[in-house]
């Protein structure tokens, strides 16, 4: 971690990213590094490959950001640092760019990720920590910053949002001991949690009723893959903007161990994963080309697979994993 606060004090024009259709940690955390490092005199700009998740809209209001505006838009930098995500392809179309240009790269991260295959000039990386959001904190911090409200603010949405409002198997005690302090420090957890979770639109809770009646078990009930594509949504005159609701009431199913669910966006079908407490998803999302965590992961397949054939593939993924398990343990 060293290596990435002296690329940080040596540089003077930062550029702060996070990955596609930004999450509650990735925004958290580019907004936590992109006031603070401004706050020491550093010149930032904070883009995003794309809108992030529409949740999260309210954290513009004290913090802007720009989209990335296609080839050749990106400012100038000489440091670029990259939150909650250590794949550069994750960026889109500004990742590709991203990576063909010469500047120092520092990623900012709790997913595991394989060096070998990713190049990174240095990282401020700790697996064990509950969210990028508190990495990026205790980088300001070790900088000799200090967040102010807004980045508190946007670090307890890091926080929250990546620990399931602290009820995943990733809040441990350093969790909520950071959710306390954050709160001390003016942070209203109310108010967060309003802004985030309750300002659906109508079309939400159709939405999820569509994708909840599309759902089969496999494994003697062990796993279950559900399903969500744009032609029943639109019949049902329903929206899932996220899936984590989806997600935790599949979870809920007293036999189910392993979780995955299939949504169409952009053309492309998503899968998440969720485990309980023996699957670990990041290895399954890393077989089809994504990565996560071991109880919260995804992946994006190629343009053109159908959602039966994904659902086929999905579903024999998710019993092989569960026959594996039953036979380790």
């Amino acid at each position: 971690m060293s290596a990435a606060l002296d690329l940080i004090r040596n540089s003077q024009r930062v550029l702060v990213a996070g990955h596609l259709r930004a999450d509650g940690d990735s925004l958290g955390a580019a907004i936590v590094i992109a006031r603070g490092l401004r706050d020491l005199g550093k010149q930032v700009d904070l883009v995003l490959p794309d809108p992030p998740d529409g949740r999260y809209g309210f954290l513009e209001a004290e913090t802007s950001w720009s989209l990335y505006g296609g080839q050749g838009s990106l400012p100038e930098h000489d440091l670029l640092i990259v939150c909650d995500c250590s794949q550069l392809d994750r960026l889109g179309a500004m990742g590709i760019e991203l990576d063909r240009l010469a500047s120092p790269r520092v990623v900012v991260d709790h997913h595991p990720f394989d060096r070998a295959e990713h190049h990174w000039d240095a990282e401020f990386h700790d697996v064990t920590a509950a969210a990028t959001g508190l990495l990026a904190v205790d980088l300001i911090r070790q900088l000799g910053g200090e967040p102010d409200r807004v980045a508190l603010e946007a670090a307890f949405v890091a926080l929250m949002t990546d620990t399931g409002w602290l009820k995943y198997s990733n809040a441990d005690a350093r969790a909520y001991a950071a959710a306390a302090d954050l709160v001390a420090g003016g942070v209203n957890p109310d108010k967060v949690y309003r802004a985030i979770y309750q300002q659906s639109d109508p079309g939400a809770p159709r939405g999820i009723a569509a994708a909840l009646s599309h759902t089969e078990f496999y494994a003697d009930g062990l796993a279950v893959v559900g399903w969500i594509d744009s032609a029943s949504l639109k019949a049902a005159k329903g929206e899932l903007i996220d899936t984590d609701e989806v997600l935790d009431i599949l979870r809920s199913v007293g036999t189910v161990e392993v979780v995955a669910f299939l949504s169409e966006r952009n053309g492309r079908i998503k899968v998440s994963f969720r485990s309980k407490s023996r699957v670990d998803v990041n290895l399954l999302a890393r077989e089809i080309g994504g990565g996560g965590h071991a109880r919260a992961a995804g992946a994006s397949l190629p343009e053109g697979v159908s959602m039966q054939s994904a659902r086929e593939q999905i579903a024999s993924l998710l019993e092989t994993a569960v026959a594996a398990n039953a036979s380790s343990s």
